[in-house]
Order: structure tokens, then C-alpha cells, then sequence
């Protein structure tokens, strides 16, 4: 028993556990130090406070897809085979639109078209559609196009956009109002003014008896 005492360790005073407190102290304040000077040394040093707000929600961008163009004349817009959708107003839908279209407008700046593509797309199955044909304004950006970018993007298979919109479909719709082109020859002419010589000389003329 008196040799199992003598092999157990000691346990530490009060002054030794005093010694560890004292000496972790001041590793902590040194290295708070070190790390308070390195941080106001660097040109793009940790801000002690957040002087900016932190951007919480980050917009992401809608993915789409790389649907096919189509020409207004293609036999594919007539061979049953296809959803057609007029994604222009509604009250170009109603002034005239492909028979058999559906009306889904574009809304360039509304909410998100996530539930319209979901829509969609129950639409395609259900019609046992072969392929999508989407037509817009035929406008610069085409809505048209824009539309079967989002519905290519949500996996829909075989999505085509008519190239120059729903007048390429119809002549007899307006088409799209394009910006006037430069033309330099309609600024007015710009008068050359006279050089300090010339008007001297007339000058000097008008003055002479």
C-alpha cells in the first residue's frame, strides 16, 4: 500500500494552479496583440464592426435554354402536332392570333414565370404534343424568344421560337417600330464663320474714303 502511495502524483498547490492561470492569461493577450498589430498592418485588414449590410438574399439568375427557330412558313405550325402558344397581350391574342394558340403573355416586368413554366408544361403533357412553338411581338428582344428560352431551360424538349414574331405569321399585323437610322445628310448645314484676316479687310475697307 506504502508503495502504491508513493507512485501516485501529487496534486498541485494553490501557488502552481496560480503559476497556469497567470501564464495562459498572458499567452491569450499576446497572441490577441500579435493579431490586433498584423491585422492594422494589412491594406484590407478585418473590420472590427460591419459597417455594410450583409446581402442576405442574392438574386438568382432564371435558367434557360437554347430553343430552335423556326420560320413563319413551316409546315410544323399546322400539322397537329404542335402546342402553340402566343405568349403577346391579350388584347393582341383577341385582335387575332393562330387557330389553335393558346394565350400565355410575357410580362417582361412581372413576377417570376416559375408557377406559368410549371404550367406549361402539365399543358405539353397533356396535349401529347410533339414539340412547343412559341410566338411573341417579333420584336428586339422577341418575346417569343424569351419565352422559349425559360421553357427550354425547365427541360421541356423540343421548344421552337418563330423568328420575326406573330407578323411574320400575319403581314398584315404592324410590325415592330424600329429606331430611325442615322443619316447625316439631314443636319443642317453649318456655315463656315470668317478668319480674323478677312473680316480686318472688310473692315479696313468700309473705312477707306
Amino acid at each position: 500500500m506504502s508503495e502504491l502511495n508513493d507512485t501516485m502524483p501529487e496534486k498541485p498547490t494553490r501557488g502552481v494552479l496560480r503559476e497556469i492561470v497567470r501564464d495562459a492569461v498572458i499567452v491569450t493577450a499576446l497572441s490577441a496583440l500579435v493579431a490586433v498589430g498584423v491585422n492594422a498592418l494589412r491594406e484590407e485588414g478585418i473590420r472590427w464592426v460591419q459597417q455594410e449590410e450583409y446581402d442576405i438574399l442574392v438574386p438568382c439568375p432564371e435558367p434557360v435554354g437554347e430553343p430552335e427557330v423556326m420560320k413563319g412558313d413551316d409546315a410544323r405550325m399546322s400539322d397537329g402536332k404542335s402546342l402553340l402558344l402566343d405568349v403577346r397581350s391579350k388584347q393582341e391574342y383577341d385582335a387575332w392570333h393562330v387557330s389553335g394558340a393558346r394565350s400565355q403573355p410575357f410580362d417582361w416586368l412581372g413576377p417570376p414565370v416559375d408557377e406559368e413554366v410549371k404550367t406549361v408544361a402539365k399543358q405539353v403533357a397533356a396535349s401529347r404534343a410533339q414539340r412547343v412553338i412559341v410566338y411573341g411581338d417579333g420584336d428586339d428582344p422577341d418575346s417569343g424568344k424569351e419565352w422559349a428560352k425559360l421553357l427550354s431551360g425547365a427541360n421541356i424538349k423540343n421548344v421552337f421560337y418563330v423568328e420575326g414574331g406573330a407578323p411574320s405569321l400575319n403581314p398584315s399585323l404592324p410590325k415592330p417600330e424600329a429606331l430611325p437610322p442615322l443619316d447625316d445628310t439631314t443636319a443642317p448645314p453649318i456655315e463656315a464663320l470668317p478668319d480674323a484676316q478677312s473680316a480686318d479687310s472688310e473692315q479696313n475697307e468700309k473705312e477707306a474714303p
